[in-house]
């Protein structure tokens, strides 16, 4: 036949067509220039095409079946990842290049995670980031000084009414789960190591908050027990050193103020839609490692 198969007879290409679906044509075959014309260069061009889709289909399957990332990470945020997980948090990287990524400034040095945090707050257009949030700092700290005087706050005006131990805080325990994804509610006054134990993580935490009046449209999980843990949490944590950056859709400004002797970054910008395939890395012991260079306290720019 014309694929070129060896075959000893009629038995022989019928069991052979039969078993490979092949037709006996063969596709790919030499043509003298002078026989080439726009037709055989379509045909050209739409094999290519083929082998791209088939290509391409593979590589998804691949993704969804080994659950392993095709990319290799850099070191640092292996050894991040790896910290992660030695916390009982799944964390998953997207490619360099996209929005997320691009954004994440978490980083893991001195047997520390310091994360980068976005803040949603429920029923308006404001999305707040925090970089060099310290696992072991409280969610509290951090929330009041969004809460505090400034360019968006007439904005979360609802929100600066109320007290503040009575705000909802809300994260996704699958961000890749869909619509139906459990969410994880979060105790305000605790931790940020020991609430992001269970939970899986694309790029850096997303925190939903919500105002005690205001409903919720998904299943929510609670701690059995999200007392804090005394030994890691004085009650007091600081938030000295953070930077911040606002994100609001659709128009963009730019702003800078300096408040306590640090200053704070803030931006506007579209709010990032993030749905990619599942890129769960395999993930090896934390390891101690410590980057040289940093003091205590210091942020990655």
């Amino acid at each position: 036949p014309g694929c070129s198969i060896r075959s000893c007879g009629l038995a022989c290409v019928k069991s052979h067509k039969k078993r490979t679906g092949c037709t006996g044509k063969r596709k790919l075959e030499f043509v003298p220039i002078s026989q080439f014309d726009d037709n055989l260069l379509l045909s050209d061009y739409n094999m290519l095409e083929d082998t791209k889709r088939v290509a391409e289909s593979s590589q998804r399957w691949r993704n969804k079946l080994c659950k392993y990332s095709s990319f290799p990470l850099p070191e640092s945020l292996r050894r991040l990842q790896n910290a992660a997980n030695s916390r009982n948090t799944r964390l998953s990287f997207l490619p360099g290049g996209m929005l997320k990524r691009e954004k994440n400034q978490s980083r893991y040095r001195k047997k520390c995670i310091s994360w980068t945090v976005e803040w949603r707050f429920h029923s308006t257009d404001v999305v707040l980031l925090n970089h060099g949030v310290g696992e072991d700092t409280n969610l509290c700290s951090v929330l009041e000084n969004h809460l505090k005087p400034g360019p968006w706050i007439h904005k979360l005006k609802p929100f600066c009414d109320v007290d503040l131990d009575s705000l909802r805080l809300f994260i996704c325990k699958d961000p890749e789960g869909g619509a139906k994804a459990p969410f994880k509610e979060l105790n305000i006054k605790a931790p940020l190591r020991q609430q992001l134990a269970g939970v899986d993580i694309l790029e850096y935490p997303v925190i939903h908050v919500y105002l005690p009046s205001q409903s919720c449209d998904f299943q929510v999980i609670r701690d059995v027990d999200p007392t804090p843990d005394p030994t890691i949490y004085d009650g007091h944590g600081s938030t000295q050193g953070l930077t911040f950056e606002m994100e609001e859709d659709p128009e963009v400004v730019d702003d800078e103020f300096t408040k306590n002797s640090h200053a704070q970054e803030i931006e506007f910008e579209q709010l990032p839609i993030d749905a990619y395939a599942e890129l769960f890395p395999d993930m090896d012991p934390a390891t101690d490692c410590n980057d040289d260079g940093l003091e205590e306290g210091e942020i990655i720019e």
